[in-house]
């Protein structure tokens, strides 16, 4: 992803753009053919009068300013083969997507699909995290590619041979909080969880039980980078830079499209007058997401800033991870 995509228009602070588009639509990102080092935004529109699927690609003008160009149009886009004949469709006009459906890591599922009736995924890229829950691994058709995405059409399988997994919604902290609380089963959790354990042991938990939803600022209610879904906080780290400013490093996941990401923001209003805020975004593998929480999960109170000037190891590893790695999003802002 050569270039970033802005959420909302920063000359007028708002997040309307000229033009119009359908009550269903995604973002994918394409890479044109003939010359691999071009990539552009795309957006799907959905249509019920006649039924069709139309992409329209992004296209910068004289000024900056954002242009939609019409590129195809499918005709019945419903049912299972809709990831085939879009890639088809996309070849022929010049294009290759760059999502988790055309990653060669990407195992299509049986009876599994998102809100928007779109086909979905488990992803097979392994990290270092050895215990990895299916669950946290589905990702949708159209979900974002990721630095490990590798060209292919998906491992097409057949629906007999392809696994069948129960997409349940996310577990959220409050509503276990509340089960802990009034259970007799969630107090033997919280009672048995409290015992003393050696120094740098591991609750016995899964990884499946573990990861949940989180309340906070934007919680669940961020927009998705790919779809019409909002994205839920799965944990938090608060270190501090080398200016004294708190910086937090966050994993997100959409509740539409399963598309995890890692956010990057630096709040700079505590020590400037400007109210100066930067934040980044970066699109993160299931596994790669898996693998932040464990370092995060390693913190007490890692999300609390109180502490944040005691973890400049955790810092580095998080500048480590991210390296070279291509940025979604940067925006800074003066105010809130």
């Amino acid at each position: 992803m050569s270039d970033t995509y802005q959420l909302f228009n920063l000359a007028t602070m708002s997040g309307v753009f000229p033009g119009t588009r359908t009550m269903v639509y995604q973002r994918v990102r394409l890479r044109l053919l003939r010359d691999e080092q071009v990539t552009a935004w795309a957006r799907l529109l959905w249509y019920d009068d006649p039924p069709s699927c139309v992409v329209e690609v992004e296209e910068r003008v004289d000024g900056g300013d954002v242009q939609m160009t019409p590129l195809l149009r499918i005709p019945d886009p419903g049912g299972a083969g809709f990831g085939s004949t879009l890639r088809e469709a996309l070849a022929a006009a010049g294009w290759q997507m760059l999502a988790c459906g055309s990653c060669a890591h990407w195992q299509p599922l049986a009876a599994a699909l998102t809100s928007e009736r779109l086909a979905t995924g488990a992803c097979d890229q392994r990290g270092a995290v050895e215990e990895f829950p299916p669950l946290l691994a589905v990702q949708s058709l159209l979900a974002l590619s990721c630095r490990q995405w590798q060209p292919g059409a998906g491992q097409i399988q057949t629906q007999a041979s392809s696994p069948v997994v129960e997409i349940a919604p996310m577990p959220k902290r409050a509503e276990r909080e509340s089960d802990e609380r009034w259970t007799l089963a969630g107090q033997m959790r919280r009672w048995l969880g409290r015992k003393e354990k050696p120094a740098g042991e591991t609750a016995s938990t899964s990884w499946a039980d573990r990861v949940v939803e989180r309340s906070g600022v934007g919680a669940g209610t961020e927009p998705c980078f790919a779809c019409q879904g909002r994205i839920a906080n799965l944990g938090a780290l608060a270190v501090a830079t080398p200016e004294g400013d708190k910086q937090t490093f966050s994993v997100w996941r959409c509740r539409q499209c399963y598309t995890y990401y890692l956010n990057d923001w630096i709040d700079r209003w505590e020590r400037t007058d400007n109210l100066e805020t930067e934040e980044r975004y970066y699109r993160l593998s299931p596994a790669e997401a898996l693998e932040v929480l464990a370092v995060i999960e390693n913190v007490v109170h890692a999300e609390h800033p109180a502490r944040r000037h005691e973890r400049d190891a955790q810092r580095q590893w998080m500048l480590d991870f991210l390296g070279s790695r291509p940025v979604l999003s940067h925006q800074i802002r003066q105010g809130r």
